[in-house]
């Protein structure tokens, strides 16, 4: 592998086909295909234990190693993720949300659980316990419910640094990533045909942090491996892992659409072909980042191009922002077109696409850089 800590443009491709996939899947999907928008999420799963992976093991032997990690990753993570939440607390007084307990999860991370702990009331309505409401004007809502998935990254980082600094053995790093993998799948596979089904069917499979720290260590094997002699190989075999893989979901999507008479179940969580795909979207996950490290492909000038590029930078501000507003802009839109307008849905997304980006660079310019820069007095090394 080329120099560890070197800066692959690339990657930021892979961050806006991520982003983009998930607001696809937020604006455009029905209750009849509930499509494939959502693995962007196991995207940026695979990229993050991808990347902070290697940083971890690159920096094992540094002083400051736990210092350097921790305050770069609340640098990037914390100023935005708390500062939305402080800016619908001040919004209070003007606009009376309506309280409740589950509240509370998001500022210690730990909103992938809401839906559990308040099944009942996430079963009457999936919004009960993911957006709040606004007591005062009945019409506005703030929906928080993707902050899942940041929840499920940061719970995970919370133990990984530790595990690797102890073990700091690539190829033991390697193989425990490696055997996590096949575990979590295993134990996947078997709580599908166990567990309750208003259960499965609040995702839980999805969501819980163990259950979904496959994606995270497959990426970090990923990192280890490039890190090793059989990185050159890997590298070779990019393009044959991706055309493969895609081609494997391609086919199932297509199966499950004949088996089940064109309309596909959410997340079909109950069945075991849902988690076979899921290690299938993260093995495409994987091989999209072995494409965008090395140039010369098709996948690589496609991630390449500056639009993308540049969206992958926003991005993290993007995924914040993107569903946040959603009813305002379906409001909006339905005040423009009516209710009935086949150009609703074309026109909310629009809507939410360019007030999405403008936040996203305004935060990214006017906010977020200012904590970046702060990340220059902790080094990695």
């Amino acid at each position: 592998m080329p120099e560890n800590r070197r800066y692959y443009p690339a990657l930021d491709g892979v961050r806006a086909i991520a982003v983009l996939m998930v607001f696809w899947q937020h604006y455009f999907h029905t209750e009849r295909n509930d499509g494939w928008g959502w693995a962007g999420v196991e995207i940026f799963f695979v990229l993050s234990g991808f990347l902070i992976t290697g940083i971890l093991y690159d920096t094992r032997e540094s002083r400051y190693r736990f210092r350097s990690f921790y305050m770069r990753r609340i640098l990037r993570i914390f100023p935005l993720y708390y500062g939305v939440l402080v800016v619908a607390l001040l919004l209070d007084p003007w606009l009376r949300w309506e309280h409740h307990a589950w509240q509370w999860f998001f500022p210690i991370y730990l909103s992938n659980y809401t839906r559990f702990v308040w099944l009942k009331a996430w079963m009457q309505s999936d919004l009960l316990v993911e957006q709040l409401h606004s007591l005062r004007y009945g019409h506005i809502f703030l929906f928080f419910g993707h902050f899942w998935s940041l929840a499920v990254e940061e719970q995970f980082y919370l133990v990984w640094p530790l595990v690797v600094f102890l073990v700091r053995d690539r190829v033991r790093l390697r193989n425990l990533c490696l055997l996590g993998c096949v575990v979590i799948f295993g134990v996947r596979m078997v709580l599908a045909y166990v567990i309750p089904h208003e259960y499965l069917d609040a995702a839980l499979l999805l969501r819980v942090t163990p259950l979904r720290a496959d994606a995270l260590l497959l990426g970090g094997a990923l990192a280890l491996m490039l890190r090793g002699p059989e990185g050159p190989a890997l590298l070779r075999s990019r393009r044959a892992a991706l055309v493969g893989t895609v081609g494997v979901i391609a086919l199932c999507e297509f199966a499950s659409l004949r088996l089940q008479g064109h309309q596909l179940l959410p997340y079909l969580m109950p069945h075991p072909q849902m988690q076979i795909a899921l290690e299938m979207i993260d093995a495409a996950a994987a091989a999209l980042i072995l494409s965008a490290l090395l140039p010369g492909s098709p996948v690589y000038r496609l991630l390449m191009l500056k639009p993308l590029r540049e969206l992958g930078k926003i991005s993290y501000g993007f995924y914040i922002f993107h569903d946040l507003l959603h009813s305002e802009c379906l409001l909006v839109a339905m005040k423009l077109v009516g209710r009935d307008s086949l150009w609703l849905r074309s026109l909310t997304a629009a809507l939410a696409l360019v007030s999405t980006l403008a936040l996203s660079i305004l935060s990214y310019r006017f906010y977020e850089s200012r904590f970046l820069r702060l990340k220059s007095r902790y080094p990695p090394d």
